[in-house]
């Protein structure tokens, strides 16, 4: 393939984004391969590994939030607990994570739980708006801060997300749905 110009940073995203949502691997030499570039140019242009990890993910993660939230029925913590109950069972559902979290757990638990990791702490800032939201629309009166609830709230999900990992059970978003409504009611 011939190019009429050189390859950008936001292509070398898109590359692992595709490669992620595929269900392979993301390594910056098989990005900067398929562009023709050197990986270092790739890790200078989007970070390490794990920084390219947590924007694909984080890429998948809050359009999918979004809508789950648009779509929930009802107010307050029931629309927040159905919103956050369908995500989880389209993050399990989903191929590129669920590849992911089969070849690379480790990997993946520690990019997409630990505090010291950009993915966590959006999500819970993402939980914590529609939290606002819905208390800001006088719907819900949660009773506890905010951004603890919302830390608790992304905890539940993970835990229903990554509990073949943890625990070697099948992920059940029912099991989710329940727990996320005894937790918002």
């Amino acid at each position: 393939m011939t190019r009429d110009a050189p390859p950008t940073a936001v292509e070398a995203f898109r590359v692992a984004r595709r490669r992620f949502v595929a269900g392979h691997r993301v390594e910056l030499s098989d990005v900067a391969a398929e562009l023709g570039v050197n990986r270092v140019t790739v890790h200078r242009w989007l970070g390490n590994r794990t920084a390219v990890l947590t924007e694909v993910v984080w890429s998948l993660t809050a359009p999918t939030l979004a809508g789950c939230y648009d779509r929930a029925p009802g107010l307050g913590g029931a629309r927040v607990a159905d919103a956050m109950a369908d995500f989880v069972r389209l993050t399990v559902e989903h191929p590129g994570m669920r590849a992911f979290l089969e070849r690379e757990h480790e990997t993946a638990l520690r990019v997409l739980t630990r505090r010291d990791h950009d993915f966590q702490r959006r999500i819970i800032g993402a939980v914590e708006d529609l939290l606002e939201r819905e208390q800001r629309a006088g719907h819900l009166d949660a009773g506890y801060p905010l951004p603890d609830l919302a830390f608790l709230v992304v905890r539940v999900v993970e835990g229903f997300v990554y509990v073949e990992r943890i625990v070697g059970e099948q992920p059940e978003p029912d099991r989710a749905a329940r727990a996320l409504h005894f937790l918002l009611r």
